[in-house]
């Protein structure tokens, strides 16, 4: 077992942190449950439209598939490893494909391929977590 190298707490984060969060990153790892398999975790790039929804690009299968399940999650987070501080939100709500007309705030994948169909994801619950410093360290930011 490894010793701490500082003093940390875990602390509940508001709702507005979580989305100011969110906003500051453009990868997350999307979670939906699928019919008689194993539940499908993979990792996409995003983009935090007006209405605080979630737009990831997709191709035809896994995650298409999965979305009709019924709810879905997205995992944004920071971790520090040597400082064992860091934060994580999941966002969970519905998530659905768009027409191509409403597909004009869709991101563009990451992913080499073709990725015709934009999802969004409208949050129903958002919550997350920060283990943070309980005595400031100037060596590390962000975290207090």
């Amino acid at each position: 077992m490894t010793s701490r190298p500082h003093e940390t707490e875990l602390v509940e984060l508001t709702d507005d942190e979580c989305r100011q969060l969110v906003r500051s990153k453009a990868i997350g790892r999307f979670a939906a449950n699928r019919v008689d398999r194993a539940p499908l975790v993979v990792p996409v790039n995003y983009v935090v439209d007006d209405d605080e929804s979630i737009v990831f690009r997709t191709g035809a299968g896994t995650k298409l598939d999965a979305i009709r399940h019924g709810i879905v999650a997205l995992q944004v987070d920071e971790i520090d490893e040597m400082h064992h501080v860091g934060w994580s939100v999941v966002i969970e709500g519905h998530a659905r494909w768009l027409p191509e007309e409403q597909q004009q705030a869709a991101v563009e994948p990451w992913a080499p391929g073709d990725h015709p169909y934009a999802v969004r994801l409208r949050p129903t619950c958002v919550t997350g977590r920060r283990i943070r410093l309980l005595q400031p360290d100037t060596d590390v930011r962000g975290y207090r």
